[in-house]
């Protein structure tokens, strides 16, 4: 139990509860949803962009927690929802946590199925290979769970792992992509853990997603810190301690690159003793800033797994202390994010057969009218994939390589939810409309490509497939003139 009560009581220097001593008026900021950089959302959806929109959980602060109410200890990696420790491949520890774990975690506790299978496992590379740039790069938390919202997210059977053996490759199969469309991140939060009332919010957040009436299993959570002299940061808990002969991390960094990681659960017992004065304590300042606050804390951690291999840190995992998130030195800051899950069946989808010499350069629009005979169309979507992702500001997220990955020219096929755009023309009287679909390429680009088949795939309210209706193509190519392909499509109308 963390309370932050007038009183501490303390027996053999364990901190039983709360602190000592006036609380400052940063260590009573209440919990709530913060994105402090480029790191929590896409910079280009601006500051108004509402991650949680869509979600239907409780948002970050809107619940009252009772911490008394909460258990000492959660290990959420223990549950069977939770997938074994991976070893990353490359710099994709982002996706690792973001979807591999996090992701997957929450989709089998959403489904009611365990981990036990790449049937029920979701792969780090899918997302990663989308906006890598085709190189060994790093990425965030918050680009995986955009690409499920907006693509979706297969499963690690169909997708041929958890992690490919190629960077930048895209996946080659309609039934890929159609799968991915069912299993979506509804929405994600980022909350700083800086003051007592912000880790209990986390913590119940991670014991019952502080919905007690429901009883559901607890959430995990995503974070990351600096990475490059872990030696001077991590001590092993001497013997006689609770949880003697485990690792754990006092403070972050200090110094070097950020590290994406998962946060499973938390134990208020695990301590060390920081400042060497023979104690573990919550009421000293240690840090000799004249106020006693959570970063003084030496009791109290988060349970960490990594994704560097289960023979990491004995297990592949670590504890962190509650204090080590709260890094002056850092200006980007340590932040926990959460993500929510949902599943989501199409109504009508795009199959797609082309190839293409640049995919960050392609250029594809989607267009529909409600009038058959219509010359032009009434809304449209650009998606994010076939437009070089500029979700993620800079060009050429995608990478400037063929669509299928690096050194492959060959075709690949791809499907496309078309169920938002109808969405926005609504009802139709006579169930008739008019798709347009235009391929091009970027302006000052040398993008070439050809659209070798596509059709549109209408599925029941239940997802099953009811038919395909092809689209005719008389030449396919595309590059310095664009291509325009048009077709009437049927049961328009979206309820």
């Amino acid at each position: 139990m963390i309370t932050t009560p007038k009183h501490l009581l303390v027996a053999g220097g364990f901190a039983i509860a709360g602190l000592l001593g006036p609380v400052m008026a940063e260590e009573s900021a209440a919990a709530r949803a913060e994105y402090p950089g480029g790191f929590t959302r896409p910079p280009s959806e601006g500051k108004n962009y509402d991650t949680w929109k869509g979600a239907k959980g409780p948002d970050v602060g809107k619940t009252k927690v009772d911490p008394k109410r909460l258990p000492s200890r959660v290990d959420n990696s223990k549950r069977p929802e939770f997938p074994p420790v991976y070893k990353q491949r490359w710099g994709a520890c982002g996706q690792f946590a973001s979807v591999a774990s996090i992701f997957t975690y929450e989709m089998n506790v959403l489904n009611g199925n365990k981990a036990d299978s790449d049937e029920n496992r979701f792969p780090a590379h899918f997302s990663w290979n989308m906006m890598n740039r085709a190189e060994n790069k790093g990425s965030e938390a918050y680009h995986g769970w955009e690409v499920a919202k907006r693509i979706g997210i297969p499963t690690a059977k169909s997708y041929g792992g958890v992690r490919l053996n190629k960077i930048g490759v895209w996946p080659n199969g309609y039934d890929i992509w159609r799968e991915a469309m069912e299993y979506r991140v509804s929405g994600y939060r980022y909350t700083p853990a800086n003051t007592v009332a912000q880790l209990n919010e986390a913590r119940g957040w991670m014991f019952d997603r502080n919905q007690p009436a429901k009883k559901t299993p607890g959430g995990i959570m995503a974070l990351d810190g600096r990475m490059g002299e872990l030696k001077k940061v991590t001590v092993t808990i001497p013997d006689g301690k609770h949880e003697a002969g485990k690792d754990i991390w006092t403070r972050w960094g200090p110094s070097g690159y950020g590290h994406g990681i998962t946060c499973v659960g938390y134990d208020d017992q695990v301590g060390y003793d920081v400042n060497g004065d023979g104690k573990i304590t919550n009421d000293i300042d240690t840090n000799n800033d004249g106020k006693v606050t959570l970063a003084d804390w030496e009791r109290g951690a988060y349970i960490v797994v990594n994704s560097w291999g289960e023979k990491w840190s004995k297990d592949g995992r670590i504890y962190l202390l509650y204090s080590a998130m709260i890094d002056p030195t850092w200006k980007r800051g340590n932040y926990l994010g959460r993500a929510e899950v949902t599943r989501y069946l199409p109504s009508q989808t795009l199959k797609l057969k082309l190839s293409c010499n640049d995919r960050s350069d392609l250029r594809m629009t989607i267009g529909i009218a409600g009038d058959k005979n219509a010359k032009s169309a009434e809304h449209e979507i650009t998606p994010e994939a076939f437009n070089g992702w500029p979700l993620f500001g800079r060009g050429g997220n995608g990478g400037h390589v063929p669509i299928a990955g690096p050194e492959d020219d060959t075709p690949i096929e791809v499907g496309i939810d078309l169920t938002p755009l109808l969405k926005k023309l609504g009802p139709d009287k006579d169930e008739k409309g008019k798709l347009f679909l235009q391929l091009s390429r970027a302006d000052g680009s040398k993008v070439d490509g050809e659209l070798h088949e596509a059709a549109v795939r209408l599925y029941d309210p239940n997802g099953k497939f009811v038919r395909e209706s092809a689209m005719k193509i008389k030449t396919g190519n595309f590059g310095e003139s664009p291509l325009q392909v048009n077709t009437v499509i049927r049961h328009l109308g979206q309820k």
